[in-house]
């Protein structure tokens, strides 16, 4: 029998998250009264089109993008020209798509938590420590459960993750069960006692080259070490910490079924949109800054993400379209010419000028090279996707 090969599940998924972001600018631009020219969907060649009123709606041969054309985006000389408009109208226009994208994970994420689905919980325990990390300084040992961060309970890893995720950059108190341990036993509860433990959870945890023999002991670490905090690491390698720099496991894990009212579930999916949206824009700051490499793949990465994440189940379809519409979200408010937040930034300039805009041409041109740019990034991003692909490796 037949069947679809499950990483094409990413052409409709990418069609839809660039679908409705351009409804978002198509909606606010004609809220404005801004002359929309076309709603064009994908990357021409065009390969259907029907004009209903002033607008052209078209289908192009790429589906990897979209576009929504309006009159005059860098000529103010017709009265209905996007350029035309306020920079407060334009800001909206521009921002609307992103907002959309935004919007949508709130939407999915509360979905999925008022769905009846199952959840793991336990006592949430330290299995090691990494040498010089928050969790290290403050004294935690491996044994150690994590019963509550800042008084809010932990019965899952998703629960320590949500909250040290809160607090990145801050002083945290953490609650933990002290335990005996004799021989690799652990002792009853009644020898357990309660410790009241802070600790500031690092924004940029540092990544550290494994060595024989430290000379840079803010880019090194010994391998007797790293191999307390991971067993199976080996000279070479680069050790990776997390905010705390602790490995933890599930104890005594039960698998129970749960769902959330409505009024519990939004704004849990609020915060969820928002802690995805933290950690995304810290790995943006940190490749800027430290020159690191944030895990960016391209649209041929994303198919074979979608193809294996669609093998687990109908569930992690939709999370993974929530992170694709945040991540895309984002993308396009980079101050990057040709995306929106390029065009955004070019409002911001007129506005630092006293309302002297850039002329249309030199904008133009700046977008156009923009544009070139980006498109020989997403080339070289399938290029690597190709050769990991070919090497037998995978994002997941």
């Amino acid at each position: 029998m037949f069947s679809i090969p499950t990483w094409l599940l990413v052409i409709p998924i990418l069609g839809f998250l660039v679908l409705i972001h351009e409804l978002g600018h198509f909606i606010t631009a004609k809220k404005f009264g801004i002359k929309v020219t076309e709603f064009g969907f994908g990357f021409p060649p065009k390969i259907y089109s029907i004009k209903k009123g002033e607008t052209e709606y078209s289908i192009n041969l790429i589906p990897l993008g979209g576009f929504v054309r309006m009159l005059g985006e860098e000529d103010p000389t017709d009265p209905r020209s996007f350029a035309r408009q306020s920079g407060i109208k334009r800001s909206i226009v521009l921002v609307a798509g992103s907002f959309v994208n935004l919007i949508l994970p709130v939407i999915i994420f509360s979905i999925l938590l008022i769905l009846p689905h199952d959840t793991i919980n336990g006592d949430i325990a330290i299995s090691s420590i990494a040498p010089g990390s928050p969790a290290a300084r403050a004294g935690l040992e491996s044994g150690d459960i994590i019963t509550s961060v800042n008084q809010t309970q932990i019965r899952s890893t998703q629960d320590l993750i949500s909250e040290i995720s809160k607090n990145l950059g801050q002083k945290t108190q953490f609650t933990i069960k002290k335990t005996n341990q004799i021989a690799g036993f652990t002792s009853s509860a009644e020898f357990s006692n309660l410790q009241s433990i802070e600790l500031t959870p690092r924004k940029s945890p540092p990544k550290l080259k494994v060595v024989e023999k430290i000379n840079d002991p803010t880019a090194e670490v010994l391998i007797s070490d790293a191999q307390k905090y991971i067993n199976s690491i080996q000279v070479g390698d680069i050790m990776s910490q997390g905010a705390i720099g602790v490995l933890i496991s599930t104890q005594n894990a039960k698998t129970i079924k749960t769902s959330l009212k409505i009024w519990e579930a939004i704004p849990k999916a609020f915060s969820q949109v928002l802690e995805i949206f933290s950690l995304t824009f810290g790995g943006i700051q940190t490749m800027v800054s430290q020159g690191e490499n944030p895990g960016f793949t391209g649209p041929i990465g994303i198919a074979q993400v979608t193809g294996e994440v669609a093998k687990i189940g109908v569930r992690p379809i939709f999370e993974l379209i929530a992170l694709l519409s945040i991540s895309l979200g984002i993308l396009n408010l980079l101050p990057i010419p040709a995306l929106d937040g390029g065009r955004l930034l070019f409002v911001i300039i007129e506005k630092v000028r006293g309302g002297k805009k850039v002329s249309p041409e030199k904008e133009g041109l700046i977008h156009l090279i923009g544009f070139v740019v980006l498109i020989s990034l997403v080339l070289l991003m399938s290029y690597f996707d190709i050769v990991r692909i070919i090497s037998g490796s995978s994002i997941l």
